[in-house]
């Protein structure tokens, strides 16, 4: 086996062994971006690894995984020529176990590199694979089990349908992903895999309306009680198209059971958002049944979004302009639920951007915010300290808790990565550089306690004590 780390890091990545693990996309289901142990401050760079060898700026990665015992599963990207090829590789005590190859192949025409994404599940890997498949491989030494396809028992090889958004996996070992498809065989659909390897296969057209097909990047949400899956769509290819966020009965086994559909060009004070082929912003299923839907929206405001907050019936309770290509985190402090991420001020006023600091800063500025998740107000927030100010060019947060105090951990695209307390005033936060500055990187930062991972320049690089 090929080592990829040096002997000190090996023994720091064996000892982290805690009852947290981060298996898919946005931690959980409900996509709370949180973890149940804490974060280490941020001293040092304690692991780093090359998995792109060609990184570029307009691309979206998926969250590395981790297990509860410390192995990582990390993503693959190679390129030769004009030639990519995606894949995973099972890291643990820093040493190379096994590696898996897909015949992934990524939608023609979207312009950013979408989400190859993977994800675990009782000893099984799930990788994104072609024609709307996924691979289902063996944890313990990647020995391949099966391939399952959105048209089984049909073998659509050759057909044009495409894997569209990361994996959500439900308490009951449900696997639900979208697909896209310029194929007679099968509609854009959102499909569940169940544990005994059955595949169900949902129009959303059908559910949603004529023309709807999903968006791209944007994984399913599934409530804790595992009772309802949210699904965001689009009408058809036109990029100002209407977009929906969709409830569905997760207890009927042919997902045909709409609960309630609601537009996401809500009128008012509420802006139009438009779900943007570029972006990754995904549902979230929050612990009163509401659902969160943050999505990108041009023109106004420029380059921002705006997340929406609907309640169980699906009615609208507030609304927030954030940043763009974001799903937010969620944490319960005191007995609320608030959600956590950035606003990009990108043409901002100076009233936005001062935040009670003198001398006032001047647009632009970037902020992580905290929202009430009912009335979507703004309860605190911390700008981004580099001078001048660099984005927060994250597609997440990582949430956690030490003691009573909330934490948040992303990166800039300074190449530093930051761990702040929240409503602490003035910031309580550590950083430490992980790489040179990037620009537009959209990375994710992960977790289970000690170290925290994040992504620059193509490679994972771990930060911890």
């Amino acid at each position: 086996m090929k080592s990829l780390v040096s002997a000190a890091v090996m023994v720091l990545l064996a000892s982290t062994v805690r009852a947290e693990q981060w298996l898919q996309r946005y931690h959980d289901a409900q996509h709370t971006s949180f973890i149940s142990a804490a974060i280490d401050p941020l001293n040092r760079v304690t692991f780093r690894y090359t998995f792109d060898n060609s990184p570029l700026t307009a691309i979206h990665y998926t969250d590395p995984k981790i297990e509860s015992n410390g192995d990582l599963f990390v993503p693959r990207r190679d390129r030769v020529g004009t030639t990519v090829t995606y894949g995973m590789r099972m890291l643990s005590g820093g040493t190379e176990v096994w590696a898996f190859t897909s015949d992934y192949v990524r939608e023609p025409g979207t312009s950013w590199e979408p989400l190859f994404d993977f994800a675990i599940d009782n000893g099984t890997v799930y990788v994104m694979g072609a024609y709307g498949c996924v691979w289902r491989l063996n944890e313990s030494d990647g020995s391949m089990i099966d391939r399952k396809c959105a048209t089984d028992p049909v073998d659509p090889m050759g057909e044009p349908i495409w894997d569209v958004s990361p994996f959500a996996i439900d308490g009951n070992g449900n696997v639900f992903w979208t697909i896209r498809s310029a194929s007679d065989l099968i509609a854009s659909s959102l499909i569940m895999l169940d544990p005994s390897g059955n595949v169900t296969a949902s129009d959303l057209g059908s559910l949603v309306g004529d023309g709807q097909i999903a968006a791209n990047n944007s994984a399913p949400a599934v409530s804790a009680d595992n009772g309802t899956i949210y699904v965001a769509t689009r009408f058809g290819e036109d990029r100002f198209g209407e977009g929906m966020l969709t409830a569905l009965d997760a207890t009927d086994p042919a997902l045909r059971t709409v609960l309630w559909t609601a537009t996401l060009s809500p009128g008012g004070d509420c802006g139009e958002a438009f779900l943007h082929e570029s972006g990754t912003s995904s549902p979230i299923a929050l612990p009163d049944g509401a659902a969160i839907g943050g999505w990108n929206t041009d023109p106004n405001p420029t380059s921002e979004g705006w997340y929406y907050s609907f309640d169980s019936n699906g009615n609208l309770r507030g609304c927030y302009p954030f940043g763009w290509d974001d799903t937010m985190g969620q944490i319960n402090l005191d007995g609320t639920t608030y959600l956590v991420g950035k606003h990009q001020h990108y043409f901002a006023n100076s009233s936005q951007c001062d935040n009670g600091i003198d001398p006032p800063v001047n647009p632009p500025c970037y902020e992580v915010v905290v929202l009430d998740s009912v009335s979507m107000q703004k309860q605190w927030s911390y700008l981004e300290p580099s001078t001048p100010p660099r984005e927060w060019c994250i597609d997440a947060p990582t949430l956690f808790k030490d003691g009573e105090d909330g934490y948040f951990t992303v990166p800039s695209e300074s190449g530093k990565l930051f761990r702040v307390r929240i409503f602490s005033n003035p910031p309580e936060e550590t950083d430490v550089p992980v790489g040179p500055a990037q620009s537009a990187p959209y990375v994710p930062t992960v977790s289970i306690g000690g170290p925290a991972y994040t992504i620059n320049h193509g490679q994972i690089v771990g930060a911890g004590f």
